[in-house]
């Protein structure tokens, strides 16, 4: 054998004892030796239980933070300034309601001021409604995501407020009684035109109550210290002036304003339909359409009536020879038909009739000269009580005749009644028969007369009386006084029989 061939052969044996492979190399995977082998999963196993274990202190923290969630308050929660960061539901209620017991509001703007305090309002925060809804704005099974957020709960108070809205409706409405409410769009009448134009609205100055109780209301569930009122709180109009119904509606307005008549009693025009009266009858409805008002004019006609009615209402004139005379009473004068007058009215505006209209009536006079003027002609009879003296004027308003009488006696039942009436008929001769006697079942008298012209009924007239001595003075209170009737000397009571035509007017006055 070679020198060095057996330190060669064992370098490549590295440091082996024994000659050949089988001993100078070990397999990559034998135990060293004086080691024990090892399990394969016995590290997995170890990382399962450290996770587990881990997991478990996780849930234990976790479900700690939820059940403390539930009735604490995330960090960085605050309500009205307030922190409130892990307070209990039972603390942070005790603070909002000390915050409501000192809460006041002052409400300002639009002219408006009102300050409320917490009496005024009767406000008492829901103190549980308020942490509810703010436990509610949190998750607490999502703490670990929750906590890093910020929250102002303060729009989650909730109020009390029974008496807030007395306050500011009670508020609101005396501030209007001295605002300006707000006008439609509608249309006015142009008298220098004579026609309907369209108006602009306006906004006035009045509030809205419900949007004041609005703007209150919201600053009061936030419990802020003060609530400003915007030009949105005042009352606001409803139709515009760019509504094309209101184009329309002035057209229509002023198709009416054609008609222009005169409404006239005997020759007198005592009123004019024309644009300007029309234009006061003139309404806009709901539905924006125009149309005249019936009521409108009814009331218009019962003035006319009232105005020209004659019939019993007291007529002060002067007498021919300038005594001034008062009378009351009778059956004469004008009933205005005020039915036929409103339909008259009507008709004439829808028909934009022009000209003079007779104003109907129930009963016509003579003439018209005002409510309490004469409404009789130049021809009537003239029948004066006190001087116990009757004239006939005529046709041209000269006396044609007259003469003393004696009236009736003066004693409540037989007096010779006042008023103004016409003659109801003539008949010569006539016999006169009286009431008829309960104790003698006869008439109190039957009398003949030459002449016979009743006034009153077929029971009051003028007629002959040969059985007088004479007339004129006072002699019909004296014991000479007749039943009720005008007695005439039988001359004179022809003549007058002779001039007087039924249908004249009889005025007996004192």
């Amino acid at each position: 054998m070679a020198p060095g061939n057996g330190s060669q052969g064992r370098r490549a044996g590295n440091g082996g004892e024994g000659e050949g492979p089988s001993r100078g190399f070990r397999p990559a995977s034998a135990p060293r030796s004086g080691s024990a082998p090892r399990r394969p999963g016995n590290g997995r196993k170890t990382a399962l239980v450290a996770g587990c274990a881990a997991a478990a202190v996780l849930a234990v923290v976790y479900l700690a933070g939820a059940f403390t969630f539930m009735d604490r308050f995330m960090p960085r929660t605050t309500v009205m300034g307030e922190d409130v960061s892990f307070k209990t539901s039972a603390e942070v209620q005790d603070l909002l309601a000390d915050i409501a017991k000192s809460y006041t509001l002052d409400v300002s703007g639009q002219g408006f001021s009102l300050k409320l305090t917490s009496a005024d309002m009767g406000t008492g925060i829901n103190v549980q409604g308020v942490t509810d809804a703010m436990h509610a704005d949190a998750n607490p099974w999502a703490w670990p995501v929750e906590v890093f957020g910020s929250r102002d709960e303060t729009d989650r108070l909730a109020t009390s407020n029974g008496k807030l809205d007395q306050a500011v409706r009670t508020a609101v409405d005396a501030f209007n009684e001295g605002a300006v409410p707000p006008r439609n769009a509608g249309l006015d009448y142009d008298a220098g035109s004579s026609t309907f134009v369209v108006r602009t609205e306006t906004a006035g100055t009045a509030l809205d109550a419900d949007r004041v109780l609005a703007s209150v209301s919201a600053a009061v569930a936030s419990l802020a210290p003060s609530a400003t009122l915007g030009e949105d709180a005042l009352q606001q109009p409803t139709l515009f002036s760019d509504d094309t119904r209101l184009a329309k509606a002035a057209d229509d307005a002023n198709a009416l304003l054609k008609a222009d008549f005169n409404l006239k009693l005997a020759d007198t025009a005592v009123a004019r339909v024309n644009a300007d009266q029309i234009a006061d009858w003139m309404r806009l409805g709901d539905n924006v359409t125009v149309g005249v008002d019936e009521g409108l004019v009814a009331a218009w006609v019962q003035d006319i009536a009232s105005a020209c009615n004659t019939y019993q209402a007291r007529r002060t004139f002067t007498r021919a020879d300038g005594k001034e005379v008062t009378v009351s009473g009778g059956v004469y004068g004008w009933i205005v038909d005020k039915d036929q007058l409103q339909k008259t009215v009507m008709d004439g505006v829808r028909s934009a009739q022009t000209g003079d209209v007779a104003i109907p009536c129930e009963q016509e006079a003579g003439a018209y000269d005002g409510l309490h003027g004469r409404d009789w002609g130049k021809r009537y009879l003239d029948i004066d009580l006190a001087e116990q003296h009757a004239r006939f004027y005529g046709d041209d308003g000269s006396l044609a005749w007259e003469s003393d009488i004696v009236s009736g006696t003066p004693d409540g039942e037989h007096d010779t009644p006042e008023g103004v009436y016409v003659i109801n008929g003539k008949e010569s001769p006539s016999k006169l028969i009286g009431q008829m006697e309960p104790e003698t079942g006869k008439p109190e008298y039957q009398t003949e007369v030459r002449t016979w012209m009743p006034f009153v009924g077929n029971y009051i007239g003028l007629h002959d009386a040969d059985w007088q001595p004479a007339f004129g003075d006072a002699r019909y209170a004296s014991g000479f006084g007749s039943h009720g009737c005008v007695n005439l000397p039988v001359d004179k009571a022809t003549a007058l029989y002779d001039l007087i035509a039924t249908g004249d007017v009889v005025v007996c006055h004192w």
